[in-house]
Formats: structure tokens, sequence, C-alpha cells
């Protein structure tokens, strides 16, 4: 593969918006998306500064056959901190192991004590009443709720999750930590549960399990790749040195790529490849992935204040022009220590364009780690909301 950096600045030229271009190529895709604005261009120039990569592949249909066209403008040296968007895989995971173990949305799950570390209001909210598979798969998705990621991934288990992930051709991908805040064995451990479904009569109950240190240890390489910064927060002050995501989760960009299309394009895929989940399910999921706050039966999330309808989507909808008012995104956003990364299938019926964008961006101005200040709003969110809606401009223009 030709590395992004080397792509990126190979004569960039400007194309007015009226322009034909037939995009065949990353070249001739880096060269439409060039020339939208400056402030857009200052982030394709900056790629090291940045470390900006992005995924494109478009839809055709021609005779009734569907045909996928992909853009692969990632780069394997520029790892990025996935944050949010491993609850996308955790979460197929989970629908998987509920149609092996005939479990319904409404089912809940009662987690046990075994073992205690770092935030604990996952468990803390079950033994307070009921809390349903459906709830937690939703709300995981709809306004990435931590607590019931940290649930899902003691049902699915590190070992189950990275096992599954692999047997689909998602091979470089490593989830081995909860959003807790437990060190790294506590995270290896799973606390035995309980799952209960009433209208099926049936009830599940799993084990305790510890996957070993060595097991994890053999998937990870070391690499100065993995530093970032010239200062970090640590225990409430700022050093000097890089922050070290090394053994840390990864989630590579044409891993995430592939998690989406195997999703929404299962057909395409060998049957060992697609997500094994019921079809009652997978509607509920994607209903889950265009869902908005406004969507979800508790009220705290109708404040558009605190919660507008694109707190989590940025591609495309992450501001209010009315010319993408109509358009759908089935998206999964993570965000965190700088980095913003989203990958969505976009849906514009009224043009009958469908297509899928995943990037990642890093903006973090001050080169510091782990301090809270990050320009997500000042940069990230109208960089790649302007990247969806140019790439959606191009679809819609070859369909005139």
């Amino acid at each position: 593969m030709i590395k992004w950096t080397v792509l990126l600045w190979i004569s960039l030229i400007s194309i007015s918006a009226n322009s034909q271009l037939n995009i065949e190529t990353n070249e001739d895709l880096l060269n439409y998306l060039h020339g939208s604005d400056e402030v857009f261009n200052g982030i394709l120039d900056s790629s090291d500064l940045h470390h900006f990569q992005f995924i494109y592949t478009r839809i055709d249909r021609v005779n009734g056959d569907t045909t996928l066209k992909t853009f692969n403008l990632s780069n394997p040296d520029y790892y990025f901190y996935p944050a949010s968007v491993v609850k996308l895989p955790t979460a197929l995971v989970t629908l998987e192991m509920m149609k092996k173990h005939d479990l319904s949305m409404d089912a809940y799950m009662k987690i046990h004590r075994d073992q205690t570390c770092g935030n604990m209001g996952y468990i803390e909210e079950m033994e307070a009443g009921r809390l349903t598979m459906g709830k937690m798969i939703r709300e995981l998705i709809v306004i990435s709720n931590n607590r019931y990621y940290n649930a899902l991934y003691q049902f699915v288990t590190p070992k189950k999750l990275n096992s599954r992930l692999i047997s689909k051709g998602i091979n470089d991908t490593k989830i081995y930590r909860s959003f807790t805040g437990c060190d790294l064995p506590h995270s290896l451990f799973c606390n035995s549960l309980t799952i209960t479904d009433t209208e099926k009569k049936n009830t599940l109950i799993q084990n305790s399990s510890r996957l070993g240190l060595s097991t994890f240890a053999a998937r990870y390489i070391w690499s100065p790749k993995y530093l970032y910064g010239s200062k970090h927060e640590y225990r409430g002050e700022i050093v000097k040195g890089p922050f070290d995501f090394n053994y840390h989760l990864e989630y590579p960009l044409k891993d995430i790529h592939a998690t989406m299309l195997r999703l929404i394009k299962p057909n395409l895929f060998s049957e060992e490849e697609q997500w094994d989940i019921s079809d009652e399910h997978k509607d509920y999921f994607l209903n889950a992935m265009k869902g908005i706050p406004s969507d979800l039966t508790d009220k705290k999330y109708h404040d558009q204040k605190k919660y507008p309808d694109n707190i989590f989507k940025y591609i495309v909808k992450g501001d209010d022009n009315p010319n993408y008012k109509d358009v759908v995104t089935y998206s999964k956003i993570g965000i965190a220590y700088g980095f913003v990364t989203e990958t969505a299938y976009i849906v514009d019926t009224t043009n009958n364009i469908e297509f899928f964008l995943t990037a990642s961006i890093y903006v973090n101005s001050n080169d510091t780690v782990n301090d809270g200040k990050y320009e997500y709003d000042e940069i990230a969110r109208p960089f790649l909301t302007k990247l969806g809606q140019k790439i959606l401009d191009y679809e819609r223009r070859i369909k005139q």
C-alpha cells in the first residue's frame, strides 16, 4: 500500500464545485477533497500533526448486482486510541451470544462481585433494579454509555470477544480493557453473572473467568508509534514525557470499516465472516445506530442543550446545514485523549445514495495528553462533518 503521506502530497489541485471529476483512484479523491476551504485544506496538509486517515467505500448497483469500491487512505504507522468505537464490536458479539443462548432484549443481567476494582457503577445499577440487555445495547450505541460497555465486556469476556473478531477476518483488533479504570491484570478478569429471561423462561449462568497475561502479551509488540505528546497528566500533575499507549486498546481503521461492512452488507461476505445475529436483533441494533438521544425513553436525554441530536454524530450531521437534514447516518464515534474516530453508513434516500466512511483525526494543539484540553468542537467536528458532506456531494453529482 502506498503510504497516506505520500499519496496526500502528489501535486494536489483544486477542483471547482461544479467539476464532474470522476473519482477512480485515491489520488483522484484527494484532489477532489482539496480546495474546499483553507481550514479543511490545512488539515489535509498536516497529516503528521493530525494523523488524519480515512476509508471510503462507494456502493454501486448494476443489473441488480451490488459492488463495493473502496478508497483506503488509512496509514498503519498512525496509532489512534479508538475509545468508544470498541463498543461496536462488543455489542455485536453480545448479540451473537444472545442468539446462541436464546436471549431476548428483555432479558436482564446480574453481575456478581467476585472481584471489585475501579468504577462499579454498572454492578450497582443492576443491584438496584432490572437492567435489560436491550436498554444496555441501545444506550451503549446512542449515548455511548460506559457503564453498559463495562457490563457487556464482562458478558462477552476478552477471550471470546477477540477470538470472534479474528474468526471473521478482523485480525488486528485488541480489546482487553473495560472503561472501569481497573489496572491491566484486573481488566482480564470477568465476574460471574446471571442473565434471566422471563419471556423465554430461560436463565444463563456464566462463571467467572480470567485471561492469562501471557495470552494477552503474545498479541502485542512494543513500538514508539504508541508514544504521544511531549507532556502528559499523571496523578493530577503535568509531567514531561509522552503518554504510553502500548498494550492498550487497538482497533485499526481497516478493522472498524470491516466491522461495518459485514453488518450492513453481509451477503457480500462468506458465512464465517458475517455477524451471526437474529433478524429481530439486527433491526433493533440498526435502529440504535441511527438513533439520537431524544429517541430514548429517559427524559433527561431530551434536553437539547445537554444532548443535541448530533452530539455523537460528526460525519455529515455535525452541523445544521439544511442540505443534509434528511440524510441518515448509522454510526458509532469514539472521542478521547484528543483522538476522534467515527465510522458511518450514510444513507440519502432522496437521491438513492449509500456509502461507508470511517475516519480518524488527532486534535491536541498543546501536545499534552490526558489534560482534557483538545479541539474537538473547534477542529474535529467541523472537519469530519465537511469530509462526509463533501463525499456525499460527489455521490449526489454522479447520480445526476
